[in-house]
């Protein structure tokens, strides 16, 4: 029996709190990915801290072979926003023990070129946080936008926000960075907060989750936990997993409700800064479609593939 070819992905987080679930659920995918490298971008909380989160988690869970690269620590022409219901260092209160190797040679944008080189046009990019890593790459590497094959994105919304009226976080951090992304040529999915929100955390699917008993599954619920405490006692952020639902559009996209839209980010406006406007009624029929964009989700079908990964997928390791 042939066995399946791997999709090449590189993956680049501003690793906070469900940033840190998204990627522990993609480490337990490497059956079917072939991760080039895992990139780090400031975001929701600075560099440094993004960068030694991913690195210890990748790290912790064994997975040492996979280079992890630092990318930008601001993004391309705005001051760093942050967020705070990650706390300082973007974990809360989990602590995973510090990685005994180092960052690899090269930063995000040139590992993000090499990646796509090295597979020709087949290369996935997965972008949980601000896109100035990809924007920067795009501006360095004129060639990329044909070796890459797809861009998966949490980011962006068809309709509201949540740092503004009109805009999602990572939009409203680097609108610039979104831009050049949408209008590189590059084939783009959005999943924004129009599904990502209807995924609050059940305790139904942490409890199952923790009854896995991996190492991935501890360190996951730890990270759960401290979303469902800073919700509870601080009232920020619900336990969401947006992150995770940008990834889940890889490797198991029938729980997603997609369309092809023009879209375009705003960078101009003060109330619109960041805002992902989608060309809903054609009104610009010269303009290529260029986003697909999530508009719903199966939640139960979701949180069914979530709970499989760590049930199955972590048992097999």
């Amino acid at each position: 029996m042939e066995e399946r070819k791997k999709i090449p992905v590189v993956m680049d987080f501003d690793t906070g709190t469900d940033d840190a679930v998204a990627l522990i659920t993609a480490l337990l995918h490497r059956d079917m990915l072939d991760v080039c490298a895992v990139t780090a971008v400031a975001g929701n909380v600075p560099l440094e801290a993004t960068a030694a989160n991913t690195l210890n988690i990748v790290d912790a869970l064994g997975h040492t072979d996979i280079p992890v690269a630092k990318g930008a620590d601001k993004p391309l022409k705005r001051e760093l926003h942050c967020a705070i219901s990650h706390g300082k260092t973007g974990l809360g209160d989990v602590i995973v023990p510090d990685s005994e190797r180092g960052f690899y040679e090269k930063d995000a944008a040139d590992a993000i070129y090499e990646a796509a080189l090295a597979h020709e046009g087949e290369l996935f990019v997965l972008a949980t946080g601000p896109q100035t890593n990809l924007a920067i790459a795009i501006q360095r590497h004129l060639d990329i936008v044909k070796l890459i094959k797809r861009v998966y994105i949490m980011g962006g919304c068809l309709v509201g926000g949540n740092m503004t009226q009109a805009s999602e976080f990572n939009a409203y951090v680097d609108p610039e960075a979104m831009q050049i992304l949408f209008r590189s040529g590059v084939d783009v999915v959005m999943v924004g907060l129009d599904v990502t929100l209807q995924t609050e955390l059940p305790i139904w699917v942490r409890d199952r989750v923790e009854a896995a008993g991996t190492p991935e599954a501890k360190l996951a619920v730890q990270v759960m936990d401290f979303m469902i405490k800073r919700n509870k006692e601080f009232g920020y952020d619900v336990a969401n997993l947006h992150d995770v639902v940008a990834f889940c559009a890889i490797v198991n996209p029938s729980v997603l409700k997609l369309k092809r839209y023009y879209v375009d980010v705003e960078t101009e406006g003060t109330i619109t800064r960041g805002m992902t406007v989608a060309d809903f009624r054609d009104v610009c029929p010269d303009k290529e479609k260029n986003v697909t964009c999530a508009e719903d989700i199966d939640v139960e079908g979701f949180w069914n593939w979530f709970v499989d990964v760590f049930e199955k997928r972590g048992k097999r390791r």
